[in-house]
Order: structure tokens, then sequence, then C-alpha cells
């Protein structure tokens, strides 16, 4: 009952955002509280932050992620390799594939190199602008551009204990 209520209105902000390529501020607050994961409580490398975004930038998101995903694999866009947020892939997939391979070239008589990098908080490191430069590169149209450019600047993080 309440879906029938809610979706047409929801859909109605959803479309005017994409339209107008702006993402609402009041979307982008989220509230960051820590939590205990293991060993000394006063070591503060002992807790992760936890980040509670409203419901409707979450069912926004995931729209989009469905739609950018879809346009990624539609278009060939994204590298056999890479396992992480694509469906029917994974770290176990991609850690099967790699030994495999290991397996064959030790099986003819080569040498494996590895490198293992833990990108930790990548995301939140990068440079919004080189995120941008590369979806315009693989296609992005430019309203899409200045929506992802309004969802990526002005995050309100609100910290609670």
């Amino acid at each position: 009952m309440a879906a029938g209520v809610i979706a047409p209105s929801l859909t109605e902000i959803l479309t005017k955002s994409i339209h107008t390529g702006i993402f609402p501020d009041e979307w982008k607050e989220a509230r960051v509280s820590p939590v205990y994961k293991n060993d000394a409580k006063n070591d503060p490398s002992n807790y992760r932050p936890i980040s509670v975004i409203p419901t409707v930038s979450k069912i926004f998101e995931k729209i989009i992620f469905d739609q950018l995903n879809k346009y990624f694999n539609d278009n060939n866009l994204l590298t056999t390799c890479q396992s992480g947020f694509r469906s029917l892939h994974s770290t176990v997939t991609a850690l099967l594939e790699a030994t495999n391979n290991w397996s064959v070239n030790i099986d003819n008589g080569l040498i494996n190199g590895v490198v293992f990098i833990d990108l930790k908080k990548a995301f939140a490191t990068i440079d919004h602008q080189i995120i941008l430069q590369k979806l315009e590169h693989y296609g992005i149209d430019r309203y899409s551009l200045k929506w992802f450019e309004t969802y990526l600047t002005g995050i309100n993080l609100i910290f609670t204990c």
C-alpha cells in the first residue's frame, strides 16, 4: 500500500534529479558512528566507522549503479580482470582464476610474480576529478557528469558516539 503512494512522488524526484544534474544536498548527509572491532577499546584503530545515509540516497544509488553497470557491461568497458562490484564475479572467483593462471605458469616452467595491494579507503582518497574524467572518457553525457559531480561533492558527515 505505502509503496503505491510513495513510488510516484519518489520517481518524480529522482527523475528531476537526473534531468537537472543535481544530487540534493539533503541526501548527502551521513551519520557516522564508531563501531568496535576487537582488542583494546582505548585504541582508536580498533574501531571502524559506519555511515548511515538517508534511505532515499541508498535507493537512488542502487538505481544509478544498476544503470551505470548495465552501460559499462553492454559496451564492454570493464576489463575481464575486474571482480569487484560485478555480478557473477567475486574475490573468490578472482582468486580461483589467479591460482589457475599460476598453476598453468608453473606447469610451463614459468615464474609467477605477484603483488598484492590493499586499497583501503580508495574511493575516499581518489581525486573526484579523475573519476569524472574517466566517466567522460567512457562516453557518459554531460548532464550525467554534472549529476555525478554534485553527487561526489559536498558530503556532510555528522559524527555521533
